[in-house]
C-alpha cells in the first residue's frame, strides 16, 4: 500500500459546510486545527467560502493536482463524486458516508459499483462508513472524532468508527497518544492486512492494535502476525450467535466462527483482548514496554485477604507465585514487623506506611525468581496512599521488572491512582483483571519467539479421490457417501474398523460371522446422527441376534428415509479405554489453500468423545496448517489428556498414535479442501492403537 494514502499533500472535503454540527464541518475543523500543512479544498456548491477558505462547486472545479478526496455526503450522491475523482485522477478516496452494504441489497450494489470503478481507475479507497483517519506523525486529523490525544507509538486500526472514539476518550484522560488511528469501515478496498504490513515497516509505530469484526483474509493475517516483530493486540467480538447477527447488520459482513478467530489470533504473534478496557490497558503496557520476561510474580499487600485472591488468580491464569529465595526472606525479616508474612504473598500488615511498602517491593525486585511485582493496597485509616504511589514510581524508574498496582477502593485511592497514571504505571481496583492482563503479556512474551511457520505446501499430498469428491459437490453442503469416506481415510493411513456396507443380510452375516462381536449402524448418508433415532446396535455376538437387529435397524431407517432396502454398515467392534472426538470446520471456500483463497482454513478440534461430547464440552482447537507440537499442546489442554497420560494408575494410552492420526487428518483436510466439516466420533483409543470408528464428512464448494 502506498504510504501517501495516509500522508496526502492536498485534500478535498466534499460536503464541507458552515454548519458546525455537520460531520463534514467537524472534519474540516479537525484537519485545519490539527496543524495540517498541505492544501485543503472545501467542496460544496452552496457556498463560496467555508471556514475562511474558498469553496469549490465540485471536484473538477479544483484546477490543482489533488491527492485525496474525503466524501461526507448522503450515500446516494457519492457515486457522482466518485466519477469526478476518477476524471480528476486523484490518488485516494475516503468515504465517511454510511448507507452502503450495512443497509441491505441496494447498499451492497452501490458499494460494489463504486469499489469496482475505483479499482479499475487504480484509486485506493478507505471505507465507506468510516470515521476517517488520524496520522499524528504528519499532523493530519481527517476524522470527525471528538478529540485527538496526539503522538504516540501505537497504530490503531478499527472496523468501527465509534470504537475509535471510545478508545480516544479513554486515552485523553491519560494523555496517551497514537502514531495513527484508521477507521476502515466496510473495507470495500483497503483492509486490515495491508495496514498491518505498512505499520510493521513504520519506524514511528512499535505496536499495532485492532478492533475487527471480520477478517478479510484470515490466513494472510495469521501469516503476517506470525512473522511480526511488533506486538499485535486484537479485540474481535462475535462469540455469540446474537453478536454475529449484530455484526452482520452493522457492517454487512458475516462473522467468522469465534473459535476460529480466537484460535487464529493465538496462533499468531498476537494478544487477544476481551473488552475495550483490557484492549486499552494492553496498548498502554506495551507502549511503555511493561512486559514481564517470565510468569513468576511476587505479591506485596497490606491485607491478607486480597493476597489470597491474588494467589487464586495467579494459579487460575497459568502464572506462578514466585518462590522467594533464602536471602530475600532474611532481608524481609530484617525490614518488616515479625507478624508480617515473609513468604509470597508478602503481607506487610494493615498499618503499613509507604516506607514499609518501599522496603518489601525493593527486596522482592532484587530476587532473581521474580519477573514482576503486584502491589496491593487497601485504604485503611493510616495508609499513606500518595506516599506509596510515589515509592512505586521511584522503584519502577530504577528497574526493568514491571510493577502492577492494585489500589482497592474508589474515593480514597483517587490521588494515588492519578499519580501512578501520570507516570505510566498500570493501576486497577480489580485483582483478577490485573492478573488476567499480566497472563496475556506473559503468554505473548513466551510465544514471541517465532516458531517455524508451517506452510500448506509442507502438508498437502496427492488426492486420489478428488474426482469422486468433485463429482459429489454442489452449492449446498452434502454428506460424503461412506464408501468414498472410507477410501480417503485409508488413503491417509487413518485406521478404521474392518467393515462392509450392504443392503443384503446374507452378505452382512458372511462378513460378521468370523468377526463377532460386531456393530451395525445406519450409513451417514441415511442418518448422520444415529443414536438420536436408535440407528446403531453394538456388541452383537450371535447370528440370531444379528438377524434380529439387522431387520430392526432396516425398519428404523426405512421409517425415517422412506428407503425400502437401505444399506447397512457392519463393523467389527472396537473396545477402547477412552472415546475421543476429532472434528474440523472450514472457514472460507474450497479455494482456501490457493494463493488467492480468502478465509482462515480448517479449524481442527480434539476432546472428549462419545454421545456426551456436547455435554462435557472438553474441546480444544488448532488452526491448520500447524505443527505436531501445536497439536500436542491442544491435546494437553483438554481434561481428557489426564486420562490419556494415565490418571491415578490407569494405563498410558497410545498418545503418539493419536497425534499421528491428527497429523494424517490435517493432510487429508488440506489435500481435500472441499471438505467443509468433518466429524469423527468416537475415535477409540487404547494402550496400543487408535481407531476412527464413525466418520462423517461434509463437502461444499
Amino acid at each position: 500500500m502506498n504510504e501517501n494514502i495516509l500522508n496526502p499533500k492536498s485534500i478535498a472535503i466534499v460536503g464541507a459546510s458552515t454548519n458546525p454540527k455537520k460531520i463534514s464541518t467537524i472534519i474540516l475543523q479537525n484537519l485545519i486545527g490539527g496543524g495540517y500543512n498541505g492544501k485543503v479544498y472545501p467542496v460544496n456548491p452552496k457556498y463560496e467560502e467555508v471556514l475562511g477558505r474558498k469553496s469549490y462547486s465540485n471536484i473538477l472545479a479544483i484546477k490543482e493536482d489533488l491527492d485525496q478526496v474525503c466524501i461526507a455526503i448522503p450515500a446516494h450522491l457519492v457515486e457522482e463524486v466518485i466519477d469526478q475523482c476518477i476524471e480528476k485522477k486523484v490518488q485516494s478516496v475516503i468515504i465517511i458516508s454510511a448507507g452502503f452494504k450495512e443497509t441491505g441489497e441496494e447498499g451492497i450494489l452501490l458499494e460494489q459499483r463504486i469499489a469496482t470503478k475505483l479499482k479499475d481507475a487504480k484509486i485506493r479507497l478507505i471505507g465507506p462508513n468510516s470515521l476517517g483517519y488520524i496520522n499524528n506523525n504528519e499532523n493530519i486529523n481527517l476524522s470527525f472524532a471528538r478529540k485527538n490525544t496526539g503522538k504516540g507509538n501505537i497504530a490503531f486500526i478499527s472496523q468501527s468508527g465509534a470504537f475509535c472514539t471510545a478508545i480516544l476518550d479513554m486515552a485523553y484522560e491519560d494523555n496517551f497518544g497514537f502514531s495513527n488511528i484508521i477507521s476502515i469501515g466496510n473495507k470495500a478496498d483497503i483492509f486490515e492486512n495491508e495496514l498491518i504490513e505498512m505499520f510493521q515497516n513504520d519506524s514511528n509505530t512499535t505496536a499495532i492494535a485492532l478492533y475487527i469484526e471480520e477478517f478479510s483474509d484470515g490466513k494472510e493475517f495469521v501469516k503476517l502476525a506470525q512473522q511480526s516483530k511488533k506486538p499485535i493486540i486484537v479485540i474481535a467480538p462475535g462469540s455469540s450467535e446474537k453478536a454475529k447477527e449484530a455484526i452482520s447488520s452493522h457492517t454487512g459482513s458475516l462473522a467468522s466462527s469465534y473459535e476460529t478467530t480466537s484460535t487464529a489470533i493465538s496462533k499468531g504473534n498476537t494478544i487477544l483482548a476481551e473488552n475495550s478496557v483490557q484492549l486499552y490497558n494492553l496498548m498502554k503496557l506495551i507502549s511503555y514496554k511493561k512486559i514481564p520476561k517470565g510468569k513468576k510474580i511476587a505479591v506485596v499487600s497490606n491485607a491478607g485477604g486480597p493476597g489470597i485472591i491474588a494467589t487464586d488468580n495467579i494459579e487460575k491464569y497459568g502464572l506462578t507465585l514466585s518462590e522467594l529465595g533464602e536471602k530475600t526472606t532474611k532481608k524481609l525479616l530484617n525490614a518488616l514487623p515479625s507478624a508480617s508474612s515473609m513468604r509470597n504473598p508478602v503481607d506487610i500488615l494493615g498499618d503499613a506506611l509507604s516506607d514499609r511498602y518501599e522496603q518489601a517491593i525493593s527486596v522482592c525486585e532484587n530476587d532473581k525468581e521474580v519477573d514482576c511485582i503486584l502491589v496491593i493496597l487497601t485504604p485503611q485509616l493510616i495508609t499513606d496512599i500518595i506516599g506509596t504511589a510515589e515509592k512505586i514510581v521511584k522503584i519502577q524508574n530504577k528497574t526493568s521488572k514491571p510493577i502492577f498496582a492494585c489500589f482497592l477502593g474508589k474515593h480514597d485511592i483517587k490521588s494515588g491512582v492519578n499519580l501512578l497514571n501520570e507516570y505510566n504505571i498500570y493501576s486497577s481496583s480489580n485483582i483478577e483483571a490485573t492478573i488476567r492482563i499480566i497472563s496475556k503479556l506473559v503468554k505473548y512474551n513466551s510465544d514471541s519467539v517465532n516458531k517455524d511457520i508451517v506452510e500448506v505446501k509442507d502438508i498437502k499430498t496427492s488426492s486420489k479421490y478428488i474426482t469422486d469428491i468433485k463429482d459429489s459437490l454442489s452449492s449446498e453442503t452434502i454428506i460424503l457417501p461412506d464408501d468414498i469416506t472410507e477410501n480417503i481415510l485409508k488413503e491417509h493411513n487413518i485406521a478404521i474398523p474392518e467393515q462392509i456396507i450392504t443392503p443384503h443380510i446374507e452378505n452382512a452375516i458372511e462378513f460378521a460371522v468370523n468377526r463377532f462381536p460386531v456393530v451395525i449402524k445406519a450409513t451417514s448418508k441415511d442418518l448422520a446422527h444415529k443414536t438420536d433415532v436408535k440407528a446403531v446396535y453394538v456388541d452383537i455376538r450371535t447370528i440370531s441376534e444379528f438377524e434380529s437387529k439387522f431387520y430392526e435397524l432396516r425398519e428404523v431407517i426405512s421409517k425415517v428415509t422412506g428407503t425400502t432396502s437401505p444399506e447397512i454398515l457392519v463393523q467389527e467392534m472396537v473396545e477402547s479405554n477412552s472415546e475421543i472426538f476429532i472434528g474440523a470446520n472450514r472457514e472460507g471456500d474450497s479455494r482456501i489453500y490457493e494463493d488467492d483463497g480468502k478465509g482462515f482454513g480448517h479449524l481442527l478440534a480434539i476432546g472428549q468423545g462419545g454421545i456426551y461430547t456436547e455435554v462435557y464440552k472438553d474441546i480444544e482447537h488448532v488452526l491448520l496448517p500447524t505443527s505436531r507440537e501445536d497439536i500436542l499442546e491442544a491435546v494437553n489442554r483438554t481434561r481428557l489428556s489426564k486420562i490419556i497420560d494415565g490418571y491415578r494408575g490407569r494405563p498410558l494410552l497410545a498418545k503418539e498414535k493419536l497425534l499421528d492420526m491428527m497429523e494424517s487428518i490435517q493432510r487429508l483436510l488440506i489435500s481435500y479442501p472441499q471438505i467443509i466439516s468433518m466429524d469423527i466420533n468416537p475415535v477409540m483409543l487404547t494402550e496400543e492403537k487408535v481407531v476412527a470408528v464413525d466418520t462423517k464428512i461434509y463437502i461444499k464448494d
